[in-house]
């Protein structure tokens, strides 16, 4: 389980212990151990995710093939950083 959301670490919007879980993907179950993190800002603040490999392209690939065409946002509107931790 990610500990916070809120508390950030060395300019990644991380919190410390990030990622000590398991990947966040929610639409099947995965064990897979976290090595990428995905973070956005919204009304509620700041939100992040961590996904192992697979599922860190597939919740890019879902923002941008399926999202992203209808809406008027754009990715940097969507999603603030990303990549490997």
């Amino acid at each position: 389980m990610i500990r916070t959301k809120d508390d950030t670490t060395d300019d990644t919007g991380l919190a410390a212990g990030f990622g000590s879980g398991r990947c966040a993907w929610d639409r099947s179950v995965c064990v897979d151990k976290p090595t990428h993190f995905v973070t956005s800002d919204s009304v509620e603040g700041r939100s992040a995710d961590v996904y192992c490999l697979r599922h860190y392209v597939l919740s890019l690939a879902l923002l941008c093939e399926l999202h992203l065409p209808d809406c008027a946002g754009d990715f940097p509107g969507h999603i603030t950083r990303h990549g490997k931790f």
